[in-house]
């Protein structure tokens, strides 16, 4: 199981860099434009740059978790205050990404694509789904939720990689010569 929940987050790493790279080959801005300017108020470019604040951040936040994540499980603190601390931290940790993708969208004055609500939507799925899991490994020092956790976030995980990997298939349907399915 661990195997698989392993490959999951690498595919969940993956979906990421494929959109980001996809995004920079095929938006019509730089980097540097996506980073500091403002879309216009053509559509695509605000999907453009929803987009890319979307799979800026969550990229950061994903290696920043990891990190975070292994240096809790290494440290010298006992099972009870990794527990707390580890749900603690990523509850916390799925709120600011959620914070920073709204906060950033109205600095840049950008629309939401309909792919950044979704992932926001599952991000805040995930947020309730550690805080279920602090209470119940924490608070009421039980294991009643395990399967729900483990099943749920793996799956909420899958979820969120189908629909980082919708993007580029979006923007590769669009350059099709007929373009009938764009």
């Amino acid at each position: 199981m661990m195997s698989f929940l392993l490959s999951l987050d690498w595919m969940v790493v993956a979906s990421k860099l494929l959109a980001f790279c996809t995004l920079l080959l095929l938006s019509k801005h730089s980097l540097k434009a996506m980073l500091f300017g403002k879309p216009s108020l053509c559509t695509q470019e605000q999907i453009d740059h929803s987009l890319f604040v979307l799979v800026s951040l969550g990229a950061l936040f994903h290696m920043l978790g990891r990190f975070v994540g292994d240096t809790i499980l290494v440290a010298d603190l006992g099972l009870v205050g990794k527990r707390q601390l580890y749900y603690f931290y990523f509850s916390l940790h799925e709120l600011l990404l959620i914070v920073l993708v709204i906060k950033w969208h109205n600095i840049k004055r950008c629309e939401f694509a309909n792919i950044t609500k979704y992932i926001c939507y599952l991000s805040g799925v995930v947020l309730c789904l550690q805080l279920l899991r602090y209470v119940d490994r924490v608070i009421i020092e039980a294991n009643y939720l395990e399967g729900v956790y483990r099943y749920g976030l793996a799956s909420l995980n899958l979820v969120k990689a189908s629909v980082f990997l919708c993007y580029p298939l979006h923007l590769a349907l669009r350059y099709l010569p007929n373009r009938k399915f764009a």
